[in-house]
C-alpha cells in the first residue's frame, strides 16, 4: 500500500485551456519533503480542451493526480466539495485554474508550519497579480500584494474585506469538514466560497499569516469582481460581499466593528471605485450614504457633489497606473 499523502491540493478550472497546463506544473513543481497528492476538479468544460489537457496529466501522474470523473456542470460549491470529499491529506490548498503558484517552496514553507503549531489552522501568505485582457489573453503584471495585518484582530479586519486570495492559503482538512458547509452557503446566497470559508473559521482556529509572495493571482478584466464598465455588476458584487459580512457579524458579533460600520465601508469603497471608473452617478448616490459618518465622509460627499470629481478621478487613475 501507498503512503498516503500528507497534502491535498485541489484544483477547480473550467473553460481554461490556455492557463491549466501551467498551473498543474506549477503544483508538479512543488520542492518538498511532504507527499502531496492533487485533485482535480474540472467541471464540464464545454467550449475548450481543458478536460483533455487535465487527462493527459492524470495519465502520466497517476501516483499524484486524481481527475474527478466526467459529469455535467456542477458549479462552484458543489465542484469544490466533492473534490474535497476526495481528497486524502491531513491540509487542503486550492488553485484556480488560471492561477499558478509561482514560489517552488509554497507547500514546505506553509505545512512546516502548521506541522509544528498545532494551534493555527491556516497559512496564507502574499501574491502577485496577472492582469489579463479577456479580448486577446495579453498579461500585464502588476504590483505585488503586500499585506498588512494585526493577527490579533483577524477577524475584524476580515469583516472589513476579505484580504486572503484563496490559492495563497493552506488550511487543516478537520477544520473544513467541521465548521464548513457549503450546502448552507448556497441555501444563504452566498456568491463566493472563500470569504465565508474564512469567516466562519477564524472563529474556530488561529491564522498565520507569512509575507513571501507564493502565487500568481488571475484578475480577468470584466470578471464580476473585476469590471470596470459595468457598474451593475460591480454593485452586485459588493452586495453580495455585504450580506455575508451582515450574516457573520450578526453570528459572531464584534465589539470593533457594527452593521452600521460595515455599510460605512461599504458605500465609501464603491464611490471611490465608481470615482475612479467615471461612473460619477453611482459614485455621487453611495457617496450620500456618507453624510454624518464624520470628517472623511464629508469630504468624499463633497468632492462627489462639486466639480473635483473629475479631478479625483484622474489623481485616482495616475496613483493607480504608476
Amino acid at each position: 500500500m501507498s503512503e498516503e499523502p500528507l497534502i491535498s491540493v485541489v484544483i477547480l478550472c473550467y473553460n481554461q485551456e490556455a492557463t491549466i497546463e501551467r498551473t498543474i506544473k506549477s503544483v508538479l513543481e512543488q520542492q518538498t519533503k511532504y507527499k502531496f497528492e492533487i485533485i482535480i476538479g474540472e467541471d464540464a468544460s464545454p467550449n475548450d480542451n481543458t478536460r483533455l489537457i487535465c487527462e493527459k496529466y492524470a495519465e502520466e501522474y497517476p501516483d499524484i493526480i486524481h481527475l474527478m470523473d466526467k459529469q455535467p456542470n456542477k458549479g462552484l460549491l458543489k465542484n469544490y466539495t466533492d473534490c474535497i470529499q476526495k481528497s486524502r491529506g491531513r491540509y487542503l490548498g486550492v488553485c484556480a485554474g488560471d492561477d499558478w503558484w509561482h514560489n517552488p517552496h509554497k507547500i514546505e514553507m506553509q505545512v512546516e508550519f502548521l506541522e509544528k503549531e498545532k494551534s493555527f489552522g491556516l497559512v496564507f501568505t502574499d501574491y502577485r497579480i496577472v492582469n489579463v485582457s479577456l479580448n486577446d489573453n495579453t498579461e500585464i503584471f502588476s504590483s505585488s500584494k503586500t499585506i498588512v495585518v494585526d493577527e490579533k484582530k483577524m477577524y475584524q479586519n476580515l469583516l472589513k474585506g476579505n484580504f486572503i486570495s484563496a490559492g495563497t492559503v493552506i488550511f487543516r482538512k478537520e477544520i473544513f469538514c467541521k465548521y464548513i458547509d457549503f450546502d448552507k452557503f448556497i441555501t444563504l446566497g452566498f456568491l463566493m466560497e472563500d470569504y465565508p470559508m474564512w469567516l466562519e473559521m477564524i472563529q474556530h482556529t488561529k491564522f498565520k499569516y507569512m509575507p513571501v509572495e507564493t502565487i500568481t493571482y488571475t484578475v480577468a478584466d470584466g470578471s464580476i469582481s473585476n469590471n470596470k464598465s459595468n457598474y451593475e455588476k460591480t454593485e452586485k458584487f459588493e452586495n453580495a460581499v455585504l450580506d455575508i459580512k451582515k450574516y457573520y457579524i450578526n453570528k459572531y458579533p464584534s465589539d470593533d466593528i457594527d452593521i452600521k460600520k460595515l455599510k460605512e465601508l461599504h458605500h465609501n469603497f464603491l464611490a471611490t471605485n465608481f470615482i475612479k471608473d467615471r461612473h460619477f452617478e453611482r459614485a455621487i448616490y453611495h457617496s450620500n450614504f456618507l453624510i454624518g459618518t464624520g470628517f472623511k465622509g464629508f469630504v468624499k460627499f463633497f468632492i462627489c457633489h462639486t466639480p473635483l470629481i473629475k479631478l479625483y478621478s484622474s489623481y485616482l487613475n495616475k496613483s493607480q497606473n504608476g
